[in-house]
């Protein structure tokens, strides 16, 4: 009897879904739920804010000035940035800082700007009016102010002027895996988050990131030069830097940490790795991954597949199911027309050629990185089939050898032409699952 699989599909729903005859599951990894987590968010944010790791708690750590600078990350984080704001306000104004000196600052890096109407449902109405919350620009210069190089890699530092001129600077943040960071959070929300253009644009390529994968998702921080410079172009603002980490599994309970930017972040990603990381013996000839909590837009979704990667076989067959409420998001694709574009020359050029084109046709380094893993997860599989319900317009991405669908029965029965028989992992929720490193 072939095996039934249940895969979500955006927040609320789910897909059901037999596979073909001649396929086994040889695993289904999915996240676990350490001890730690809980399903009252108020009531682990106080325990978190009560006891900060590494640090004071902010209402005591705020009093080394009166002027604050919030860095929140952006729409395509699954952080509660609404909820855990106003216990932050409240301690900074324990601390003596008023509203009129506290500044909320988007962590774009290399992203768009948010909406309004964005922002107001981001950090809810009341505290949009109330205070300034300003999106920021990585390119702007005027923004910018230089702090000087790291240590190891020798980056030249810019980060945005607020963060620069404010006396106490709180990140709020979430801990999730990461294909070029390891684990986001921590740092991350200063580079690439309110960081210019130099340091974005340093580290945001395969010479500088040397993978050894496709994804560095869960990497630990020894082996990841990105994190590396995350935290060293962070430690360059000094002692002033205050974490709030969530770290969310996809039942929706949650661990959170505060403090320390280096020593509460490390106690975060002991939470998460507990969670996400998933151990396999061997790759399979078939890799079907739901993208949830990475479902947000296409673009997002991503991720959760270069997560995965590492579980095919080289000339496997890739399978990624996705709602992408949001659409395509601020995915930037190359012209229909760029000559020799095709999955059979694609395949065939090398990668000392992809990398500067990636460069050239992408906006931003951030979706440069994106694309040379899209193109090298194309590479290595033989087919990769996507169910969304995007509409048209993804014309450049079938002609490199993507296949995209809205029905989970026409995908599957053009999954079973390609490959009859097949040993199938099955990871339901890929954007909170990264395979182990050991």
């Amino acid at each position: 009897m072939p095996d039934e699989l249940t895969l979500p599909w955006g927040k609320e729903r789910t897909i059901s879904f037999t596979l073909p005859e001649g396929w086994n599951v040889k695993a289904i990894l999915k996240p676990h739920h350490p001890a730690e987590f809980s399903a009252d968010l108020a009531a682990e944010l106080d325990r978190a804010m009560r006891s900060p790791t590494g640090s004071a708690p902010l209402s005591q750590f705020a009093r080394r000035g009166k002027t604050a600078g919030i860095v929140i990350d952006d729409r395509t984080r699954p952080t509660p940035v609404r909820a855990i704001l106003p216990r932050v306000i409240g301690e900074l104004h324990q601390a003596g800082v008023n509203d009129r000196d506290i500044v909320i600052l988007i962590a774009l890096g290399a992203h768009r700007d948010m909406t309004e109407s964005e922002i107001a449902e981001r950090v809810g109405p009341e505290i949009a009016q109330r205070f300034r919350v300003v999106n920021h620009h990585y390119k702007d210069k005027k923004e910018l102010v230089y702090l000087g190089n790291t240590p190891t890699h020798g980056i030249p530092v810019t980060v945005n002027r607020l963060v620069v001129e404010a006396d106490t600077v709180v990140l709020i943040g979430c801990i999730e895996a990461h294909e070029q960071a390891g684990f986001g959070g921590g740092y991350k929300n200063i580079m690439p988050g309110v960081a210019g253009h130099e340091p974005i644009h340093a580290t945001h390529t395969p010479k500088f990131q040397m993978p050894e994968r496709m994804s560095s998702a869960g990497m630990p921080k020894a082996r990841c030069r990105f994190r590396q410079a995350v935290d060293e172009c962070g430690a360059l603002l000094g002692p002033k830097v205050f974490i709030v980490n969530i770290v969310l599994d996809p039942t929706e309970k949650v661990a959170i940490v505060a403090g320390h930017p280096l020593d509460a972040h490390k106690a975060g990603t002991d939470i998460y790795r507990r969670m996400a990381e998933v151990k396999l013996d061997g790759p399979a000839d078939v890799v079907i991954v739901g993208a949830r909590p990475l479902d947000i837009d296409f673009r997002v979704s991503m991720k959760a597949a270069f997560n995965a990667s590492p579980a095919l076989k080289p000339g496997g067959l890739f399978i990624l199911v996705s709602a992408v409420p949001d659409g395509l998001g601020d995915l930037r694709l190359p012209p229909k027309d760029l000559p020799l574009w095709s999955a059979k020359v694609v395949k065939k050029m090398p990668m000392s050629i992809i990398v500067p084109l990636s460069g050239r046709f992408n906006k931003s380094p951030d979706q440069a990185a994106g694309a040379l893993s899209l193109i090298t997860l194309l590479k290595t599989a033989s087919h990769w089939l996507y169910l969304t319900p995007v509409p048209g317009g993804l014309q450049v991405l079938s002609a490199i050898g993507m296949e995209f669908f809205t029905d989970i029965s026409v995908l599957l029965k053009r999954a079973s032409e390609i490959m009859p028989r097949a040993e199938v992992v099955v990871m339901p929720q890929g954007g909170a699952s990264f395979m182990a490193w050991e």
